[in-house]
């Protein structure tokens, strides 16, 4: 599957042998502490500590960087939106027309910035190091009904499919004289109609022949599903689990009751 569509990168480091539920009970947990917290060396310290697993993990410093190319325009665009309508308190480091700018102004701003960043690092844990098959399966663990397992795992492997067939489809227009770059925002539109028409076809098709490769393998007959591979939770799992919890709920309580 085309990188572009498969976060997950392949490896052997502690965090890829984690048990995929752990790793997701890491990300929930994680996400919730950050939600509550509001102090910027807290939320410093979480996406330190994010980006250091994921350098032990062996992730690649292009995802980690194509992380922050997406990331960035929306932190300047809230940090900066924050600084404008959320004065603060106390005296203004700069003030013109109906802007004041404070010290806690800045440091709530980039609070609120950086929880974006490492928030979405805290998730990032989870599918740079979990295989899409393993992560499906491990929901299905978790209680989540084998048919949308299937429908989901199905639809993270036709995107890729789906993704071609667009692109070949719109090159062949394109090479029958079709342009779809001249003329106001309707006319453009318009110009994608054969595009559109022809990719409803293709997946109607796929819809079709992906039915009978199921129904040829008598899905849905039996009710007990049976898996190649079994999902272990070992006792470093079990250990992670209740350091996480133990950890987030020690957060939680300091957050909550002592302020």
């Amino acid at each position: 599957m085309s990188s572009r569509y498969d976060l997950y990168q392949p490896g052997d480091s502690w965090l890829h042998r984690l048990d995929p539920r752990v790793k997701l009970l890491l990300a929930v947990c994680g996400s919730l502490v950050l939600l509550v917290f509001v102090n910027l060396w807290v939320i410093i310290a979480a996406l330190l500590l994010a980006l250091a697993a994921l350098w032990s993990a062996g992730v690649s410093r292009e995802r980690i960087s194509a992380v922050w190319k997406a990331l960035l325009p929306t932190m300047i665009l809230v940090a900066v939106f924050w600084v404008i309508l959320y004065p603060g308190e106390g005296p203004a480091l700069v003030s013109f027309w109906i802007v004041h700018i404070t010290a806690a102004s800045v440091a709530q701003a980039l609070a609120i910035a950086l929880r974006l960043g490492a928030l979405a690092f805290t998730i990032f844990l989870w599918l740079f190091t979990t295989d899409q098959s393993t992560l499906v399966r491990s929901l299905v663990a978790l209680g989540l009904p084998y048919t949308w397992g299937l429908t989901l795992a199905i639809a993270l492997r036709y995107l890729p499919t789906m993704a071609n067939a667009l692109r070949m489809v719109s090159d062949a227009q394109q090479a029958r004289a079709l342009d779809l770059t001249k003329g106001n925002p309707l006319k453009r539109g318009r110009a994608y109609i054969p595009i559109i028409v022809a990719m409803i076809i293709t997946a109607l098709r796929t819809a079709e022949n992906l039915s009978r490769a199921l129904e040829s393998r008598a899905f849905g007959a039996p009710r007990q599903r049976t898996f190649l591979r079994q999902l272990a939770f070992r006792r470093v799992d079990l250990i992670w689990t209740v350091g996480i919890l133990l950890a987030t709920g020690l957060l939680l309580w300091a957050r909550l009751v002592l302020g």
